[in-house]
């Protein structure tokens, strides 16, 4: 009896210790209802999430695009395209955390008031956004993971910087002109694609302009005279229509047909997002075509690290010759 009294002690002991650790262990892990509410916001939040799974998160906002659940199955019912618009509505879905890009329309102190945790962070200069995903890390308890990320992007982008640097290219850097939703529009000095052209070694000619998006005129163009066209991948403008248009056919980009649309495989590789960086690494190629060569594994080690994902040659391909 002393024996069975001895077991059955040691049983209830085991599994209060059991039972103990599963608690810490659950206390120790992160937030098990994430919300998005910006789709670059949730780019980042995917990346970070990717090991350890997503099927807690709930993205919304995003618009007519389906950009992650080709990738991420787990997030077939979890993305809504519906605009979150009052406090009432964010807190019947009940989160634990809220993602939330600074600039939007959403009044945060509201959002704040009604107890609801709130992270915002600022998604268009580059040393922000990667303070961003470190704080983004530190709230879902994925330190190590947001260290991983934000290194292999500042490494990379460095790498490119002395690869360029020690190019056998001399000279002045090429110029490059982004085109947004037509050949007319583009990037002011605020936008973050032209954080992703100086860093691919070129100057973009919109860098210095005010405001954010612009209009320009062909007259401008002329004078700007870029080396390299870069259209949005939702541009309106080909570059086979582009270089058809009569007014812009002595801009160097048009004589020498050096004009290209931006990538995209989960999303456009121009964005504020991780996917920026073979962006990076493209554009690179295209201004230092020296700097081709091992292009497509960069990119596959790119999509591994960051996403989990093994991407074969002909995906990147079909990708970056659009």
């Amino acid at each position: 009896m002393k024996i069975k009294g001895l077991i059955s002690k040691i049983t209830v002991l085991s599994c209060l210790a059991i039972f103990i650790l599963c608690g810490v262990t659950a206390a120790a892990e992160g937030p098990s209802k994430i919300i998005a509410l910006d789709p670059m916001v949730s780019q980042w939040l995917l990346a970070l999430k990717c090991e350890s799974g997503a099927k807690d998160i709930l993205i919304t906002e995003v618009g007519k695009s389906d950009y992650m659940k080709d990738v991420f199955l787990e997030l077939k019912d979890r993305v809504m395209r519906k605009k979150i618009d009052n406090v009432e509505e964010l807190m019947a879905l009940n989160p634990e955390i809220v993602f939330i890009k600074n600039g939007t329309d959403h009044d945060l102190s509201e959002f704040k008031k009604g107890g609801l945790k709130i992270s915002s962070f600022d998604f268009e200069k580059i040393d922000d956004i990667l303070k961003g995903v470190t704080a983004m890390g530190g709230d879902l308890k994925l330190e190590k993971r947001a260290e991983i990320l934000t290194a292999y992007f500042r490494t990379s982008v460095e790498r490119v910087r002395k690869s360029i640097e020690k190019s056998e290219v001399k000279g002045s850097k090429p110029k490059v002109y982004f085109a947004n939703g037509n050949i007319y529009s583009s990037v002011a000095k605020g936008m973050y694609q032209n954080f992703l052209i100086e860093s691919a070694g070129g100057v973009s000619v919109t860098a210095n302009s005010a405001g954010v998006k612009i209009q320009v005129s062909a007259e401008e163009l002329i004078k700007w005279d870029p080396d390299i066209i870069i259209t949005a991948s939702f541009c309106s403008d080909t570059p086979e229509s582009i270089m058809q248009n009569e007014k812009l056919k002595d801009i160097a980009a048009v004589k020498n047909k050096k004009i290209f649309v931006i990538p995209r495989l989960v999303t456009s590789w121009d964005m504020p997002v991780p996917e920026s960086l073979p962006g990076i690494e493209w554009l690179s190629a295209k201004l230092h075509p020296e700097l081709a060569t091992g292009l497509n594994q960069r990119i596959k080690n790119f999509y591994k690290t960051f996403y989990n994902l093994n991407v074969e040659d002909a995906q990147i391909e079909k990708s970056i010759n659009r």
